[in-house]
């Protein structure tokens, strides 16, 4: 197969990938407010909602009023025409947040967004930067993107637990295994892949090992 897998890189650039994983970052605001500023779960959450009432109306005017808008540079050509992702990404880390209440931790819900969006991150760079062969099974992953997005997720959980005080070598198992499971599913819309989706199904993974007394 091409090193770089062409058809996909001209669909979306190195650069353009880049700029849209950096805007995935924002989701260490959860923590960082939770554990350093000591901000309030119910407000976090406030905020949240806040932060998706305003991305629907700038939706609303890059696809009915001004599609040229600068936005458009982090977004694919699957979204040009539709609501991008990280809408559907708001509510995701709503709902995460809002779950701890039903059923888990807050450290749980945390590891789920950080790692699994982060994890996603590294596995989009370096298969856009670095990747030499495609997935089996896939359309257009590549092996180094794959297993490098499995092992950051890994490896991000591991340092988070480490730096929020409850250090696991287990738990950070949930989320890369999620990926590693989740990732050959390729042929879900756009809006519910990757991100969106991954963090709900580690919180719910991590419920039902607790249920049957797996991990406590």
């Amino acid at each position: 197969m091409s090193s770089r897998l062409d058809d996909q890189n001209q669909e979306f650039h190195f650069l353009n990938e880049l700029g849209r994983k950096a805007v995935h970052l924002s989701v260490l605001i959860i923590p960082f407010s939770y554990h350093v500023l000591n901000i309030e779960l119910w407000f976090i959450q406030l905020s949240l909602f806040g932060v998706l009432c305003f991305f629907l109306p700038m939706e609303l005017y890059r696809l009915k009023i001004n599609p040229r808008t600068w936005i458009n540079y982090i977004t694919r050509e699957a979204e040009k025409d539709e609501p991008a992702n990280y809408i559907l990404t708001t509510l995701t880390w709503l709902i995460v947040l809002l779950g701890v209440y039903w059923f888990y931790s807050m450290e749980v819900a945390e590891l789920a967004l950080v790692a699994t969006v982060l994890g996603d991150s590294a596995a989009a760079l370096i298969g856009r930067g670095v990747g030499q062969h495609r997935l089996p099974f896939t359309r257009d992953k590549t092996v180094e993107g794959y297993f490098g997005g499995v092992f950051f997720t890994y490896l991000f959980g591991f340092v988070f637990l480490y730096l929020i005080g409850s250090p696991s070598f287990v738990l950070p198992l949930l989320p890369a295994i999620t990926v590693a499971i989740f990732d050959f599913f390729e042929d879900l819309p756009y809006w519910a892949a990757d991100n969106l989706f991954h963090p709900l199904i580690t919180l719910l993974f991590a419920y039902v090992l607790t249920l049957i007394g797996i991990i406590s």
